[in-house]
């Protein structure tokens, strides 16, 4: 994925191969891109941390055009494989974009990754025209009342770098930014086993799980890993069901 000022083990470079089978890959992209297509303003359309283009995918076949940066380069080789010569190497932070020059600028996944979302979103609005929108899905989905292994996997919680702060409109030093909407995605629903769960931690698939040191790995990961393997029939699937967070914001013009 994308992002800027560089922190430790956010590399997914590591994780390209199997990234779409372990997030989700074109189910999630159609997902996502029928939850942000309503959000999005104008011809000219980036995607800030593009990944492997499942969602610049979805939202092509739903006629919006997308070109996208991001700085894993085995990422980027399955985003061209996957929507064409539409992905170029970019820090989130430095944008090779001109002032105004885009009409909606959106993320996925990206904000938790960062060392300040507040500048990568100035960042964004710099790029973006006024009147233009930055759309940001962010990471901790919320899960249906009944799933069982969605309080376990909550035990990984103090891994988590940061969440973005919901509840505060982010106001940068070059644009104002008007939040436009607090909600979510649309529901999706897909099939996963606690015992393929456990293995997916286990093999530290996720950014979280990247760099963390045997002590905390002993105290925080493994007893998740053992509840997860502990519940009935693990190896069983379930059907589960979660939405994101999901923030739009309108560029309203330089600040006074």
């Amino acid at each position: 994925m994308l992002y800027g000022a560089p922190m430790p083990g956010t590399s997914f470079d590591r994780v390209a191969e199997i990234y779409d089978a372990t997030r989700g890959g074109e189910r999630r992209g159609e997902h996502f891109a029928d939850s942000l297509a309503p959000w999005i303003v104008g011809p000219r359309v980036v995607e800030l941390g593009i990944g492997t283009g499942v969602i610049a995918n979805g939202l092509r076949a739903r006629g919006i055009d997308v070109v996208g940066f991001d700085l894993s380069e085995a990422m980027m080789r399955a985003a061209v494989a996957r929507i064409g010569d539409r992905v170029a190497a970019a820090d989130v932070d430095r944008l090779p974009l001109a002032d105004d020059s885009v009409d909606t600028a959106f993320f996925v996944w990206v904000l938790q990754l960062v060392q300040d979302p507040a500048a990568t979103l100035s960042e964004a609005a710099r790029v973006v025209r006024p009147g233009g929108r930055v759309v940001a899905i962010t990471s901790g989905p919320e899960y249906g009342p009944d799933d069982e292994i969605a309080p376990i996997v909550d035990g990984l919680a103090p891994l988590r770098r940061m969440r973005l702060d919901h509840n505060t409109v982010v106001a940068d030093s070059h644009r104002d930014l008007g939040l436009i909407h607090d909600g979510f995605t649309t529901w999706d629903e897909f099939e996963t086993a606690p015992s393929t769960e456990a293995d997916a931690i286990d093999q530290r698939i996720y950014s979280s799980l990247f760099d963390v040191d045997d002590a905390t790995w002993a105290a925080v990961v493994e007893p998740v890993i053992a509840a997860l393997r502990a519940l009935p029939d693990p190896d069983r699937p379930r059907l589960r069901r979660n939405r994101h967070p999901l923030l739009a914001w309108t560029v309203t013009g330089a600040a006074g």
